[in-house]
């Protein structure tokens, strides 16, 4: 989710590819398909995605395995935490190609991390799927490295889009993070999305990592007659900035990206009830059988379904069906089968990479805080549709 370029080193990137050079070319051993997952371990909402996975590995692995070229094989996942550094999310990219010998990669699973460890996995001809790191500078001019999620361009227009058309408002604010770039990124995509509109005003108040006190930036908000506030901020944030809005004042729409998802405790925040974000998934909208099978995985596994593993379960699912269509585990062959793949039903959405590049043409989804709830509002189809 996060679009975060901060401390990318290109020297370090080179540096691992010349190191790992011919390794990834390397024909895979047919014994099992390995693929390695790269996020942090030290926050809850990564963890649960990594063991959900697991429990689907462990299913068809009890069934045999992943049928491939006509015989079926195990599938192996192999974790590999990115400490939440760069320099960590580059070791364990030097693991998995070097040591472990994976065919394929899911994550990083924010875009601080996702960005070189793409530099460096498409040097080496590995493909990587991303299921929540929404920078478009990700993807881009990139061939091996692919997404789950939407854009953060695509955010910031369709909530842009809600406030100006549906909500009838021409002045906002945005209140972000000017030292975390996927706050301050999302900030610029909704002011240039909503700006270009006739008699569109944004007003824009940013804050420093770790600041407690909002009062001074959202008494000025208050005072300038806006109607909505856009909030593209962490959870840790939220909770306070919300209370402090109602207190000096605000009587007006939150809005929210994606990170919203996992704020559970602004869910259950009597402020935040009538809030609108904009996210990858809608247990309202997903395909019953598969939300289903997901389900019962996440409660075999003894965890809750949430956002960030529904999308870990739809990034695995397509590298196992770009297995199967090719017939191949070699990395080359399984970035060919994941660019072929149109009309995929996942849980979270109908996933199509013809686009021509690593972002999914997928749906997206409105949903408001409701009742201490998540409710889905409006279910936005594909830009262009």
């Amino acid at each position: 989710m996060r679009m975060v370029r901060e401390g990318f080193s290109p020297t370090l990137v080179l540096c691992l590819a010349l190191l790992l050079g011919g390794c990834a070319g390397e024909e895979k051993a047919a014994a099992e398909f390995r693929i390695g997952i790269i996020l942090s371990l030290l926050g809850p909402t990564p963890a649960m995605s990594h063991r959900v996975a697991e429990a689907r590995v462990e299913e068809l692995n009890a069934q045999g395995g992943l049928e491939v070229a006509g015989r079926k094989i195990p599938v192996r996942l192999i974790v590999a935490d990115s400490g939440g550094s760069i320099e960590s999310t580059m070791a364990a990219v030097t693991r998995l190609i070097q040591q472990e010998r994976v065919s394929a990669v899911i994550g990083p699973y924010v875009s601080r991390e996702a960005i070189p460890a793409a530099a460096a996995l498409e040097s080496l001809r590995v493909p990587m799927i991303s299921p929540t790191a929404s920078s478009p500078e990700v993807t881009k001019g990139r061939t091996f490295t692919f997404r789950v999620c939407q854009t953060d361009v695509r955010q910031g227009a369709v909530l842009a889009k809600h406030a100006y058309e549906e909500l009838g408002l021409r002045r906002v604010a945005v209140l972000y993070n000017e030292s975390d770039t996927y706050s301050s990124g999302l900030s610029d995509f909704f002011r240039g999305a909503f700006a270009a509109r006739p008699g569109a005003v944004v007003v824009m108040e940013p804050y420093h990592a770790g600041a407690q006190d909002f009062r001074p930036q959202l008494a000025r908000i208050a005072a300038a007659g806006v109607g909505a506030i856009f909030m593209p901020n962490y959870r840790e944030d939220l909770v306070g900035q919300v209370r402090q809005a109602r207190a000096v004042g605000f009587p007006g729409q939150f809005l929210g990206p994606d990170s919203w998802s996992a704020a559970h405790a602004l869910h259950k925040l009597p402020e935040a009830q009538g809030a609108l974000f904009c996210t990858n998934y809608s247990a309202a909208a997903a395909d019953k059988k598969l939300l289903a099978q997901a389900l019962d995985l996440a409660d075999k596994a003894g965890l809750s379904l949430d956002q960030n593993s529904v999308l870990t379960l739809d990034a695995l699912d397509l590298l196992l069906t770009a297995a199967t269509n090719v017939g191949s585990t070699d990395p080359v062959s399984l970035r060919s089968g994941l660019a072929a793949i149109r009309q995929h039903q996942g849980i979270s959405a109908v996933l199509d990479y013809g686009g021509g590049n690593g972002d999914p043409v997928r749906s997206s989804y409105l949903v408001g805080i409701d009742g201490g709830q998540m409710t889905l509002r409006a279910t936005l189809p594909p830009a262009g549709k």
